[in-house]
């Protein structure tokens, strides 16, 4: 295990490396920090209009698997505590605030993010590649400053179009159970 993670540090070292210039590492603490709200405006503008039921759809399984996943990914951090990369190796340089957990696996943020590009994939594929290099973007942001390490953001992409895909599936199923009939207790 310990040289695995040794492998993963030179990962992140190399991507910092690369960064070099303040605009790389701007870009990085960009990507990792905001570009997630990126989704939450693409959604919102999916549902936006009378005519597109489909559309608001997608914003609502993208809203739902969102949550799903940020709630999951929470929890197996909480259960599996690996520490981050900074914490690990003073090599590795923190190029945010400190995240508000020292949980590093999964990334939560690359969780929501492939989530929410996941079930825009689903609903509405003509805008699919687009949501799904963002949020790829905002897993390789992850690892680049430092936060994450790339078994963390590979591991929250899955994570994230499962809860795409659970949501999805159970769309149909909880529309019934909402549109059936209320029995009255008399």
């Amino acid at each position: 295990m310990i040289n695995f993670m040794t492998g993963e540090l030179e990962i992140i070292h190399g991507i910092q490396s690369l960064l070099g210039a303040d605009w790389g590492r701007d870009l990085a603490v960009f990507a990792s920090r905001y570009l997630v709200f990126v989704f939450v405006l693409m959604a919102a503008a999916l549902g936006y209009g009378k005519k597109r039921l489909a559309w608001r759809r997608t914003a609502y399984d993208a809203a739902w698997a969102a949550l799903l996943a940020m709630v999951i990914a929470n929890a197996i951090g909480w259960l599996v505590q690996r520490p981050r990369p900074y914490i690990v190796s003073s090599d590795i340089l923190q190029l945010i605030p400190p995240p508000l957990t020292s949980a590093s696996f999964p990334s939560g943020h690359t969780s929501v993010a492939f989530a929410a590009a996941a079930a825009i994939t689903l609903g509405a594929p003509e805008i699919g590649v687009p949501a799904l290099v963002l949020a790829t973007l905002v897993g390789l942001g992850r690892v680049a400053v430092g936060v994450h390490y790339p078994t963390d953001v590979f591991a929250g992409a899955m994570l994230g179009i499962l809860c795409a895909y659970a949501v999805r599936f159970a769309r149909p199923y909880v529309s019934r159970w909402l549109k059936r009939p209320k029995s009255s207790a008399s």
